[in-house]
């Protein structure tokens, strides 16, 4: 007898986050981003933008609907650790961007995909 199983499938994209730069995530297979975790080494107040847009909106009053999650960083040395569930489809190829500012503030930026 032939039993099927059916489970969702999960991948994790990681990025090395550098500081005060803008970097290109580029999601490798179609599905659904499910949970971002943000692993900030504080060293300088500051922030992290996760985007659909290539350009940083941290210095704007009004983001647009591009924006997907921020993270503000405190001036003190330390570690930072933030969980979005965000639930959102993603194609093959679709570019998503990390935007940061604050010297020294560096860390990782890990996608779950289902």
């Amino acid at each position: 007898m032939l039993v099927s199983c059916q489970m969702a499938w999960k991948r994790s994209i990681v990025l090395s986050v550098t500081a005060a730069t803008s970097q290109t995530i580029q999601i490798p297979v179609s599905g659904k981003v499910t949970n971002v975790l943000m692993s900030i080494v504080t060293a300088a107040a500051g922030t992290w933008e996760l985007s659909t847009n290539s350009t940083s909106q941290i210095a704007t009053g009004s983001p647009d609907t591009g924006v997907l999650m921020r993270a503000r960083i405190g001036a003190t040395a330390g570690m930072q650790n933030v969980v979005f569930q965000i639930n959102r489809a993603v194609k093959i190829l679709d570019n998503w961007y990390i935007h940061t500012t604050g010297a020294g503030n560096v860390g990782e930026l890990t996608l779950e995909l289902e």
